[in-house]
């Protein structure tokens, strides 16, 4: 099948949309960050690293996704960063080149998300690190509440998210053991549900990831366009905003009152015309009728290709979480 995409060659398509967006999505990637030869690997230059003692935090991510993983590597982000090939988990092998990178004798924490590859290679990649004397740490997200039942949150996939405290608690000098209690607290008090809509096309194989006829949309989809088999009928926006909202809230009842975080993801495939009108239906039935107080919002395209659907995550943040969330990146660099 051809591919009906633009790219040079399907063998370097990884290679080529990593060196494009650090020319044009972040231009500023190249003065805090250096992509290590022959890898999918970014890193923080030397000048803007934290010092010694401080926790190092790393990431990683299949690529072929809207705002690709592998660029936010600076004061305040990750230290190290792991792009795998499309929708693909990083290797071990290069999660490992990622932290011996990085490695100062220092406390690592690997961020990873809770899908079988990405867990199952970082484990891997963890054993590889303590052979070599490593002090390395696993943090694990997880908050799709359509993944598995309520009583079984840790087995649920990391599809969204809007809770982060991690890496700017490491910034600061946090120790490892309180940055991952607090990063455990945002994986308790945040959900998220995923809405597909239109399918997408891989760009390596050219096949559609997930047929979807026009008068249906499937409720509580992957990341990558997973099936959940609950198809329904197309609705209108607020009533998809009212379903989505109560099944998020259902699993995590809040107070009216509570102050709240929502993220409102595109899988790639959305127009912002659809996004801005769910987002005016989320908020005045979150701020309307369950009468939640919105301190903090996202909404942007970051999904799978040009998959039609979306994620939305709402966070319950306690004084603990906003304090670390408000903090500034300490000043501890270099000037330019």
């Amino acid at each position: 099948m051809i591919v009906k995409k633009i790219y040079n060659d399907l063998d370097t398509v990884v290679e080529e949309a990593m060196a494009g967006n650090r020319l044009l999505a972040s231009p500023d990637a190249d003065k805090y960050s250096v992509l290590l030869p022959n890898s999918h690997i970014t890193v923080r230059r030397e000048k803007y690293r934290k010092p010694k003692g401080l926790v190092k935090v790393t990431m990683g991510g299949g690529a072929g996704h809207e705002g690709p993983p592998g660029i936010p590597c600076r004061p305040g982000g990750f230290d190290a960063m792991t792009v795998g090939d499309v929708f693909a988990a990083p290797s071990a092998r290069q999660m490992f080149r990622a932290l011996c990178e990085i490695d100062d004798g220092s406390p690592i924490i690997m961020n990873v998300t809770n899908h079988a590859g990405d867990v199952l290679n970082a484990k891997l990649c963890m054993q590889l690190a303590k052979a070599k004397g490593m002090d390395v740490h696993m943090h694990i997200l997880y908050d799709d509440v359509a993944s598995a039942p309520k009583g079984r949150e840790k087995e649920r996939r990391a599809i969204g998210g809007c809770l982060s405290t991690l890496t700017i608690m490491a910034e600061c000098g946090e120790s490892v053991e309180e940055i991952l209690r607090v990063a455990e607290k945002c994986n308790v008090l945040n959900r998220s549900y995923g809405v597909g809509i239109r399918s997408a096309i891989h760009p390596v194989s050219g096949l559609p990831i997930m047929a979807m006829p026009d008068d249906e949309i499937e409720l509580g989809i992957g990341v990558h366009g997973e099936s959940s088999g609950n198809r329904v009928k197309l609705m209108r926006s607020r009533e998809l905003a009212r379903l989505v909202c109560d099944t998020i809230l259902d699993d995590m009842p809040i107070d009216p009152g509570e102050d709240i975080v929502v993220s409102l993801g595109g899988l790639g495939g959305m127009t912002w015309m659809e996004l801005d009108i769910f987002y005016k239906d989320l908020y005045e039935y979150l701020t309307g009728e369950k009468k939640l107080n919105i301190i903090s919002h996202r909404a942007r395209n970051s999904g799978t290709q040009e998959l039609g659907g979306f994620i939305v995550s709402i966070g319950h943040p306690d004084e603990e979480i906003k304090k670390w969330m408000a903090t500034p990146v300490p000043d501890i660099y270099p000037k330019d």
